[in-house]
């Protein structure tokens, strides 16, 4: 019975690798009970380089010096993403960690629009000010806003994320993405291993639990949470694949309330809902809008 994608089997595909990378949190939180979060990038990212290495071996060859170079500038945007978010994810909760870092999608335009040196569009403007309310009310300690250095560590990371996304929407345009896939990962890799050699004591993990979370990262949250989302994605809008993005945060909560028994306060859930918010209107108002529009005469 041969298998045929189509819409439907997209969204699924997306959705599953979304909700996969989404549980890169709760796995992290485990694995760092032993070991530090520089040394954990580098074993997760090693391992995970070396599968899908083995896995697509012939497009390892043929890699040219630009790739290289774009796929160091990749993996240190997100080596610093990882890091941030690590450190942050050490004395903040998971569920906050995974809405926080929602506010990627706001980041991105913003810093295009500084970048361009032009004033952001009704739409960035609407979702910013939503996210900066969202984050609000994540960061409520009874009757006062603030941060604690966990949640502004975890900022940080989503703001090294959206560098990510940046130089990859550069690469994308000139680079083979294969080459650019594989080698970033062996980049993150390396600037880890150097991280814990800098900062740390090398410390591997102390149980079989802490193993197996490391080698989850590997397997599921980097290999195949990277590896599928391409192949559904193909099939489907950009509108419905913005509003899938929300399986991210939305997995990563849940399975911190359930492994975890993180508690979610009315704040973190009155500002998960607006980021959520922040997330998926752009989408929403896209697909409104080509709805009522109807088919043209």
């Amino acid at each position: 019975m041969k298998f045929e994608m189509n819409e439907r089997r997209g969204e699924i595909i997306v959705g599953t690798a979304l909700a996969l990378r989404g549980s890169s949190l709760l796995f992290a939180k485990i694995a760092m009970r032993s070991m530090g979060p520089f040394l954990l990038m580098g074993l997760r990212n090693i391992i995970a380089f070396a599968l899908i290495a083995l896995l697509f071996r012939r497009q390892l060859s043929g890699v040219t010096r630009r790739e290289v170079f774009h796929s160091a500038l990749l993996g240190f945007a997100l080596f610093m993403s990882m890091a941030f978010e690590l450190k942050g994810l050490q004395t903040t909760s998971s569920t906050v960690t995974a809405f926080l870092e929602g506010t990627v999608v706001v980041m991105v335009p913003i810093i295009t629009c500084i970048l361009g040196r032009k004033l952001p569009d009704k739409m960035t403007v609407i979702c910013s000010l939503i996210a900066l309310a969202g984050v609000g009310f994540l960061t409520l300690k009874g009757d006062r806003i603030g941060f604690n250095i966990g949640e502004l560590l975890v900022l940080g990371g989503a703001f090294w994320y959206s560098v990510s996304v940046l130089v990859t929407d550069h690469a994308a345009k000139n680079d083979d993405p294969m080459h650019i896939a594989i080698y970033q990962l062996l980049f993150i890799a390396l600037f880890g291993f150097i991280g814990a050699l800098l900062f740390e004591e090398i410390r591997l993990p102390a149980s079989s639990t802490e193993w197996s979370a490391v080698l989850a990262l590997a397997v599921i949250c980097s290999g195949v949470g990277f590896t599928i989302q391409p192949f559904g994605q193909k099939h489907i809008s950009a509108e419905r694949a913005g509003l899938l993005t929300v399986t991210n945060p939305l997995a990563a909560a849940i399975l911190g309330i359930i492994f975890l028994h993180e508690k979610m306060t009315p704040g973190i859930i009155v500002g998960a809902i607006l980021i959520i918010i922040s997330i998926i209107y752009p989408s929403l108002v896209s697909i409104y809008t080509r709805k009522s529009s109807g088919p043209a005469l």
